[in-house]
């Protein structure tokens, strides 16, 4: 299963950089790209649970990040 978002944010270069060095210690395999000053985030996933709890996880980060900017 794949999730995919584009999220299109004044701060992406700062949240891109601050999510990209999670990247690799992510539970699911996880793509975090800056295109075009959006942010694209891909999530693979063997099934519907591990993808619900990758994608409410890298989401509340998100979250975290604009809180503190």
């Amino acid at each position: 299963m794949e999730a995919e978002f584009v999220l299109e944010l004044d701060d992406a270069e700062i949240i891109y950089r601050a999510l990209k060095v999670e990247e690799k210690n992510s539970m699911t395999p996880t793509k975090i790209e800056l295109i075009n000053k959006k942010l694209v985030i891909r999530i693979w996933a063997e099934d519907l649970a591990e993808l619900r709890a990758s994608i409410n996880a890298w989401l509340r980060t998100i979250k975290a990040c604009l809180d503190v900017l």
